[in-house]
């Protein structure tokens, strides 16, 4: 009798304890959820971002290359040049992803499909940070090459991505004073700027796969955990 007590409250306890696993794998399942789906809002904006910046990079590239310094209006070459120093950053919404982690809670879940999905988005955001990180190679050198060339005061009136496009073709027009007017001067930063292009290319690259990753783990947890 008293070895059929002590395995019966074996059992409860056991029962107990999957029941509360049980519970935390839903409520992890949803908070990550939530967190996922925010995140694509997050990576859909930094692609558009990444494209916006990186198009006009190359715009500002091509007239170095193509023209005369003394035949491209000012305001054209500070309103393309300008796209030269912009930093990106992808804050994305970790809590619940690392508190899993730190706290051992990815035991939590049992199902081979949830697991794999959690780590392969896990594994390409941490890939996507690598990326970002590359831009403090040469942040600083661009930014010393942009200030060679133009006045940053001027560049104030432009850096908002949401600016209308009559302000800009204005500023574009615009007789603007450039610190230096040599061509060697622009050579320099545009091959720094095409250090950037060719790196934010590989960012976008990187930012699509967790996008894609993004969406293939919420499909599976809405499926395994019925999220509507």
């Amino acid at each position: 009798m008293l070895f059929l007590a002590v395995f019966c409250g074996f059992l409860a306890e056991y029962q107990l304890e999957h029941t509360i696993e049980r519970q935390r794998e839903k409520e992890y399942a949803l908070r990550l959820y939530k967190d996922v789906a925010q995140d694509t809002f997050t990576i859909k904006t930094a692609m558009d971002d990444v494209d916006f910046v990186t198009s006009r990079m190359d715009t500002f590239r091509i007239m170095v290359e193509k023209y005369s310094i003394g035949s491209i209006s000012t305001g054209n070459l500070y309103y393309y040049g300008r796209f030269g120093t912009r930093y990106f950053r992808v804050a994305l919404q970790d809590a619940t992803m690392e508190q899993l982690k730190s706290s051992g809670g990815l035991r939590y879940f049992k199902k081979s499909d949830v697991a794999d999905a959690i780590a392969r988005y896990n594994q390409s955001c941490r890939e996507m940070q690598t990326l970002l990180s590359l831009q403090d190679l040469t942040y600083n050198d661009v930014v010393k090459a942009r200030d060679q060339l133009f006045n940053a005061y001027y560049i104030d009136e432009v850096m908002d991505a949401s600016i209308a496009r009559e302000k800009i073709d204005s500023f574009k027009r615009r007789d603007l004073p450039l610190l230096s007017s040599q061509k060697n001067d622009f050579i320099h930063y545009a091959n720094l700027c095409q250090l950037r292009s060719f790196n934010n290319k590989g960012l976008k690259n990187a930012e699509k796969d967790v996008f894609k990753k993004a969406e293939l783990l919420l499909a599976v947890l809405k499926k395994e955990y019925n999220i509507k």
